[in-house]
């Protein structure tokens, strides 16, 4: 899955996949612009470097909601798990850290 981030929000893609998880931009957004619209759809976090963000696990569950096939859940659930495992959770367990890269 993938959350596409525009200058006038950001979607989920491909919400039943939970094997990959990153975020892209098409736009020429700069950093701040970035951040702003990852805030106004609490979307996430931009994190120092703009190479990464933290993104909100409640929020993915929101934007897939209605769009994934039944066990997503578990599925989703798992991916979660092997993040926590890797170290790209949030000490609390609330957001998740993906890759950020600017499509072409």
């Amino acid at each position: 899955m993938y959350l596409a981030i525009a200058d006038d929000g950001v979607t989920l893609h491909q919400p039943e996949v939970v094997t990959d998880l990153y975020a892209s931009y098409h736009q020429r957004l700069t950093a701040n612009r970035l951040a702003a619209v990852l805030a106004e759809h609490d979307a996430g976090e931009l994190l120092e470097g703009a190479s990464h963000l933290m993104i909100p696990v409640a929020t993915l569950r929101r934007l897939a909601e209605g769009r994934v096939p039944e066990g997503w859940d578990a599925d989703f659930d798992g991916m979660i798990d092997y993040a926590r495992e890797k170290g790209w959770l949030s000490d609390d367990g609330e957001s998740v850290r993906a890759h950020l890269e600017r499509e072409r």
